[in-house]
């Protein structure tokens, strides 16, 4: 009667487990060759026309603006390898499969810039110029047009990618970090074209210097740019379709959206809103203080879904002995409570075990999700890796 007792708890445990990570999606591969999806012929098609139009680009600087092309390329690539890998680190929970945020970011980068942004905005700041003249259109035209164009095309590659991958993002963590990859494609792209407009704007004189500080400026200022922007935007997105975890609420979804449409536009038009003052600093910083609010609030009604789900998959680990729940605890807390577990551990050498002990564990989560639960050779490492820190 015992043994049976004592099963029914554990079997328990192992159910919520596979419903976990059958909800979660965690595990899942990304196939972005699917024929019979139209969302992937219009992602094929206008990515394709995207990659068209920066070739046709990038040929006017060749020959003697050489220079400034390969100069420009070079270090915005490692610029945004930098914070690629810097946003691979803060996906704590599942990391998503490299196929899909490499397909947002080619979104991103090709189809949201060339082939949607550059024409719409193109066009909308040539219409203010003859509705309200030259100079209106030169202060204004940036910040009444590409909020609204810029975000609608990342916001559409966001819509597509989804429609890809419904079973790897249907929460609004899921939604974040697509949309920041999508933002980061957009963002280096830009940041290359900005490149080499200084050089010509100095009539290809100091071709590197042109570059270099562009790249300083752009590089300052981009933890605020379109990363944040589709972050955000991505999760309104997310809160106005609706999915599995989390019901449809087109009023926060909204206003998810319209933050990053009013962070968006009021960084832009900061030189306008302060006519080149200290006022332009003023504006800046409040389009930040809206794009980082609104990311933060985002992220934190993101977190729970993923934290059960962590709890759920890893229950029966700490039944086992093989983790402890207190290192569960710590696990699936909020950052100020893991930091206290780790600072609780003792001296340098504790805490800096205690830190890597709660990585195994989030790597014994993802190894049994993508087992799908069963042990497997990456689940039985993860856990000897436990049993190592644990014992050294």
């Amino acid at each position: 009667m015992s043994t049976t007792a004592a099963a029914a708890p554990a079997e328990a445990q192992l159910e919520r487990r596979r419903e976990a990570i059958e909800a979660s999606g965690w595990g899942e591969r990304f196939k972005l060759v699917q024929p019979h999806n139209l969302c992937f012929w219009v992602y094929v098609v206008l990515v394709a026309i995207g990659l068209l139009q920066f070739v046709r680009e990038a040929q006017h600087f060749t020959g003697f603006l050489a220079p400034s092309l390969i100069s420009a390329s070079i270090l915005f690539a490692l610029y945004g390898l930098g914070i690629f890998w810097a946003l691979r680190l803060m996906d704590r929970y599942a990391h998503k499969p490299l196929a899909l945020v490499l397909a947002a970011f080619a979104w991103g980068a090709t189809a949201a810039v060339y082939g949607i942004a550059v024409h719409g905005n193109d066009a909308n700041i040539a219409l203010m110029a003859k509705l309200f003249g030259q100079a209106f259109a030169a202060d204004w035209g940036a910040a009444l047009s590409a909020p609204f164009v810029e975000e609608t095309a990342k916001g559409a590659g966001f819509v597509l990618i989804l429609a890809l991958a419904p079973r790897l993002i249907h929460s609004l963590y899921d939604a974040i970090f697509v949309g920041a990859f999508i933002g980061l494609g957009f963002q280096i792209l830009e940041d290359i074209q900005y490149g080499l407009n200084g050089a010509v704007a100095q009539f290809g004189s100091d071709q590197f210097g042109g570059v270099i500080s562009t790249f300083l400026l752009r590089g300052a200022t981009g933890i605020t740019s379109h990363a944040l922007y589709t972050a955000v935007f991505s999760a309104g997105l997310l809160y106005a379709i609706g999915t599995s975890s989390h019901r449809r609420r087109v009023g926060i979804g909204l206003a998810l959206m319209a933050a990053a449409v009013l962070a968006h536009g009021v960084w832009d038009g900061a030189a306008a809103i302060g006519e080149g003052g200290v006022g332009a600093n003023v504006a800046m910083l409040a389009a930040a203080l809206i794009g980082w609010t609104a990311l933060i609030v985002a992220v934190r009604r993101g977190m729970g879904p993923e934290r059960e789900w962590m709890r759920a998959i890893l229950a029966p680990e700490v039944s086992s002995g093989t983790l402890k729940a207190e290192e569960l605890d710590a696990l699936v807390a909020r950052r100020k409570e893991r930091k206290r577990f780790i600072h609780g551990a003792g001296g340098h050498k504790e805490r800096k075990r205690a830190k890597h002990l709660l990585v195994a564990a989030g790597d014994l989560a993802r190894e049994l999700a993508a087992s799908g639960g069963a042990d497997s050779p990456g689940v039985e490492h993860a856990r000897a890796e436990i049993a190592r820190l644990r014992s050294a």
